[in-house]
């Protein structure tokens, strides 16, 4: 009894306010303390300072948003000049070597065809001694090359 004696006077006491009777507002709606005027004042204004500051806040990240926007359309634009730029230099390249090649290959043509010519014409004709003399000038008439129609 001595050990259970401290034990129900403790839980009397923890308890007490748990059985002590409930206030009239339990289950309603507590009425709210009314704020003086001033304080009510103040934390309006407070309010009012607090929405503007992150209104002010919003509109600074816009405009830095709006600048970097800004900076990476003129560093897109600059980096297409560049490779306009670059793609006109590399087609006038291409152009110049186009036309480097034809030259060397009309070249090359002309040199094979002025010698196709000149081994033609320091061939030897077998038939040139032989034959009566009108043989040998209607032959001499004859002889032009079909290539050489100028002549």
């Amino acid at each position: 009894m001595k050990k259970a004696l401290p034990y129900l006077v403790t839980s009397l006491v923890l308890s007490a306010p748990a059985l002590a009777q409930q206030p009239e507002a339990t289950g309603k709606e507590v009425k709210e303390t009314k704020i003086p005027a001033e304080a009510q004042a103040r934390m309006d204004e407070k309010r009012a300072m607090a929405e503007q500051k992150r209104m002010m806040a919003e509109e600074k990240r816009l405009d830095a948003e709006e600048k970097r926007l800004k900076g990476e359309n003129k560093r897109l634009k600059a980096e297409e000049k560049r490779l306009k730029g670059e793609e006109k230099r590399l087609m006038a390249e291409g152009k110049r070597v186009e036309a480097e090649e034809e030259r060397m290959k009309a070249e090359k043509e002309a040199k094979g065809m002025a010698k196709q010519a000149e081994k033609k014409a320091e061939q030897e004709r077998k038939e040139l001694g032989k034959g009566s003399e009108q043989g040998q000038a209607a032959r001499e008439e004859n002889s032009k090359k079909w290539w050489q129609f100028w002549k």
